[in-house]
């Protein structure tokens, strides 16, 4: 049995530690010191079973720096005892001591009047995280050059492998992002990304970065350009195409674009899943017969949705009933995200069929690719 366990008291103070509970402190002169830790109810009985136990416990607990608030009891047996009933910190250099965190405590009071002095807007940001003071304590000389590029320079047009700062490279750059732009939006008043992916920090500071590319074919020779018929562009280059096509099949699967048969006045988009929105604002599509082809399950139903709300003349090819019921043979079970999903842009055929298919799917793959050509 155990009454006064240091162990639990440390824990007790550390946990306020890492709450930044000292630092807030600091700043604001929150009164929280004392800080009061009540120690466990000391009964009759422990005292007559384990006298010597408790004894010790309190030995341990007098060798420590802690100071120990004690209570006089009226027991029936044993009469008066005074025995401990909490343990107090007095103020932060007590506690600094008895958790060994003086060093710690000074670098925050350090470092704190830098940035503040620096950046007064980031105060209320410390205040919610102060330990990110400390987290980030050999980083604030640097990061302020970064944020006073991004807030005094006004360039745009460029990429961040284009920023040149003293004794920063881009690699620096780019594995502080989440943090440079919570300190950023902060000072600014702006709202702080919730990821960085898809770059996102880029696009909220006006940088360049790398865009979407789109691949497509020249499905008939007189396409071409200077001869080719296979390209990559990105999209705001594709965006700014002339091409004097009348059809336009966006295909779902990158090989079976590749292996579409030739058409006269036509050309084939890969169009890679759910990325085919990167087409939405594509106005020279908006005057061709457009079709989609992806695969007969509950994901290509959403996609040919998706798009046709961008392009609402758009017509699915091998995407019926008939087709589904054809190859039937090679049907295969697999997990959808968007089963049941209501998807607004089917016609009542494709809605109908989309609704029966549960978790089933038939690849467009699957297809022999002689019918293929035989039913264009």
């Amino acid at each position: 049995m155990s009454f006064f366990i240091l162990d639990d008291i440390y824990s007790k103070l550390q946990k306020i530690y890492n709450k930044g509970e000292i630092f807030r402190d600091y700043i604001e002169n929150s009164n929280l010191f004392p800080i009061k830790i009540k120690l466990k109810k000391v009964q009759e009985k422990d005292i007559t079973n384990n006298y010597s136990l408790l004894l010790s416990q309190i030995k341990n607990l007098k060798k420590s720096e802690l100071t120990i608030e004690y209570k006089e009891f009226e027991f029936k047996k044993l009469g008066k005892q005074t025995v401990p009933v909490a343990v107090i910190v007095e103020d932060v250099e007590h506690f600094c001591k008895i958790v060994d965190k003086k060093f710690y405590y000074d670098r925050f009071v350090e470092n704190y009047h830098k940035v503040i002095t620096k950046y007064p807007q980031l105060k209320e940001l410390i205040l919610k995280k102060p330990m990110i003071v400390l987290e980030y304590v050999e980083y604030w000389d640097r990061f302020f050059l970064i944020i006073d590029f991004f807030i005094n320079n006004n360039q745009q047009n460029l990429y961040l492998r284009e920023i040149s700062l003293k004794d920063i490279d881009t690699k620096y750059i780019e594995k502080h992002l989440k943090i440079l732009d919570i300190l950023i939006s902060n000072i600014k008043q702006l709202d702080t990304l919730k990821t960085i992916g898809d770059f996102a920090f880029e696009k909220k500071y006006h940088l360049k970065y790398p865009l979407a590319q789109v691949r497509f074919r020249m499905l008939d020779e007189r396409l071409y350009i200077n001869g080719l018929s296979d390209l990559t562009l990105c999209i705001d280059e594709f965006e700014k195409l002339k091409i004097e096509c009348k059809k336009v099949y966006i295909i779902e699967n990158k090989i079976t674009t590749l292996a579409f048969p030739q058409l006269k006045d036509s050309i084939a988009i890969f169009g890679s899943g759910y990325k085919v929105g990167i087409l939405q604002n594509t106005k020279w599509l908006k005057d061709k017969e457009i079709f989609y082809w992806g695969d007969i399950d509950s994901d290509g139903f959403a996609i040919l949705s998706q798009i046709r709300g961008y392009f609402p003349q758009i017509k699915s090819i091998f995407m019926d009933q008939s087709v589904f019921d054809k190859f039937s043979n090679f049907i295969v079970e697999y997990k959808s995200k968007v089963t049941n999903k209501k998807l607004e842009y089917l016609t009542n055929d494709e809605l109908k069929l989309y609704s029966s298919l549960s978790n089933k799917r038939l690849e467009q793959e699957r297809l022999p690719f002689e019918f293929i050509k035989g039913n264009l």
